[in-house]
């Protein structure tokens, strides 16, 4: 699910049906996306659905009472603000909801206007406070974390869309191919949320043969089969507090699917050979290089689970879309790789970056950072050249340039490589700039130098 910059979406939970439409009626004309529940069971499942910026709740409801969804809602969704509506004026009831972490209070019959100018300083104070709560986190990355953040528009899209459901408990669906880095981008989710201090857990199920999957994941009782001595916890226990990521999930096969459902549903598990289930405080986070709506239409994959998992999706793009970042990655891992095998190489020609950014790198960046690895060893210089890599079967363009140009200089190759990534970015400097992995002063002399105006 993808949101858009800004968006205010708002959930009312009221049991007055004309109240909530006449508030969602009002807020729409101050620019609020307004949802509406009756009850607590109703509000639940939408906040399990959809990312909301605030909630405005009244205390009275039936089956639940307003001060238990508040109490729920904060346990589960933390940073999100909750303003209280009463048609009861008891001070009691205002002084309880604050103390259980609503950050305002109104009295019915109440002005909408008013209504409108505390959801924006609600929603703007929480925003703040994530803000700073990401930038804190952020700053306790190391290098090659923030590396993979790159300097292309669809990663800055991607990590835009992860600060903002990090801090949120919903189920999180990672797509791409195989090498775009998914678990990189599980980790940070888990390590940008609330959960940061918990465990995170990666689980490769298409490694792990069908007939011991459910014992992985979920554990068994002592007796529950042959061989089963004493009782063991499964990776959902081991995750408990912290974030499940469930890697390759379309190889998951039907009979764990269903269970796997049931868990998404109860956030309860059973233990193989055991009778009792037992609720799990975890976080998934799941991953696919799959199609998994072509799997639904073919049978393989459970529909009702797909919608599940799929209450946010992160679709990661292939590194021959992302040509901006190559520079950014491939300077980490020379740096990486030079430390590891003591050699001082300190950077990569622009012949050999513009290789690279010929290349369509059908592993991604696993394939990149593979190839990076292998002309590190066999460098013989203090810069990688084009020569240090081997692409079998592909032509790039600086070979072409050179077959075509057969008293090349350096200069012509470097006045190439830079028309080439200028083309590529629509003239646009500072990103050719970060393309090339030079400075954009750097940039703007060589253009000059080669008259590239």
């Amino acid at each position: 699910m993808k949101t858009q910059p800004y968006t205010r979406n708002v959930l009312i939970v009221d049991d007055e049906h004309n109240l909530r439409d006449s508030l969602a009626e009002y807020l729409a004309l101050e620019k609020f996306i307004c949802s509406g529940a009756e009850d607590g069971k109703k509000a639940f499942s939408l906040l399990e659905d959809t990312i909301f910026d605030a909630v405005v709740l009244d205390l009275r409801l039936p089956e639940i009472d307003g001060l238990a969804v508040l109490t729920t809602i904060k346990d589960r969704f933390p940073s999100l603000p909750v303003i209280m509506i009463s048609a009861h004026g008891d001070i009691q009831d205002a002084v309880e909801a604050m103390k259980l972490g609503a950050v305002d209070y109104l009295v019915k019959p109440f002005d909408p206007a008013e209504l409108a100018i505390r959801l924006e300083k609600a929603i703007t104070g929480s925003r703040l406070i994530h803000m700073a709560q990401v930038g804190r986190r952020l700053a306790e990355f190391s290098d090659s974390d923030r590396i993979w953040r790159g300097a292309s528009i669809s990663m800055k899209e991607v990590y835009r869309i992860v600060d903002k459901v990090s801090p949120m408990p919903s189920t999180v669906l990672i797509t791409g191919e195989s090498g775009t880095g998914k678990e990189v981008i599980a980790r940070d989710i888990h390590r940008l949320s609330p959960r940061s201090e918990g465990p995170f857990i990666p689980v490769n199920v298409g490694a792990i043969p069908e007939s011991l999957l459910e014992s992985e994941l979920f554990g068994y009782e002592k007796g529950a089969f042959t061989g089963a001595t004493a009782r063991k916890s499964g990776l959902f226990e081991l995750a408990s507090g912290g974030t499940l990521f469930l890697d390759e999930l379309g190889e998951m096969p039907a009979s764990m699917q269903v269970k796997l459902l049931r868990v998404l549903q109860e956030r309860v598990i059973l233990r193989v050979g055991g009778t009792r289930p037992f609720p799990v405080d975890i976080r998934i986070v799941t991953a696919t290089n799959k199609d998994l709506m072509a799997a639904v239409r073919e049978g393989s994959f459970r529909e009702d689970l797909f919608f599940r998992i799929n209450v946010i999706q992160i679709q990661l793009p292939p590194l021959r879309e992302r040509k901006a970042d190559i520079a950014h990655l491939a300077g980490f891992f020379i740096s990486r790789f030079s430390k590891e095998m003591g050699k001082p190489i300190n950077g990569i020609t622009p012949t050999a970056l513009s290789l690279l950014s010929s290349y369509s790198f059908p592993g991604n960046i696993r394939e990149l950072e593979n190839s990076i690895e292998r002309a590190v060893i066999l460098a013989d210089g203090p810069s990688l050249d084009a020569s240090d890599f081997f692409f079998p079967e592909t032509k790039f363009e600086t070979q072409e340039f050179e077959k075509e140009n057969p008293s090349l200089k350096i200069r012509d190759v470097e006045r190439q490589t830079i028309m080439n990534a200028l083309e590529r970015n629509n003239g646009h400097r500072e990103r050719t700039a970060g393309e090339l992995g030079i400075s954009r002063r750097t940039l703007l002399n060589k253009i000059k130098e080669y008259s590239l105006h």
